[in-house]
């Protein structure tokens, strides 16, 4: 169930984006990243979105975060 809902916050939140909605959009990437804080594609997501919004404060640590996590996980693999 878990799962499924999450692809389907994805693709909401992609439709949104491809929409030009990017505040609607990050909605649906906060709510994945509510239920994994460590989704470093909710937070690319999120943070594309951030910058088209000119946001670019947040979007940069979003993207922060995003990289952290995938250096994170890269350790982890060793």
């Amino acid at each position: 169930m878990q799962f499924e809902q999450i692809n389907s916050w994805y693709r909401e939140g992609n439709e949104l984006f491809c929409s030009d909605r990017f505040d609607e959009a990050i909605k649906y990437y906060d709510k994945i990243i509510e239920i994994n804080p460590n989704s470093k594609i909710a937070l690319g997501h999120k943070a594309h979105a951030l910058s088209k919004l000119k946001r670019y404060d947040e979007a940069f640590a979003c993207y922060q975060k995003a990289l952290k996590c995938y250096f994170d996980s890269l350790e982890k693999t060793r």
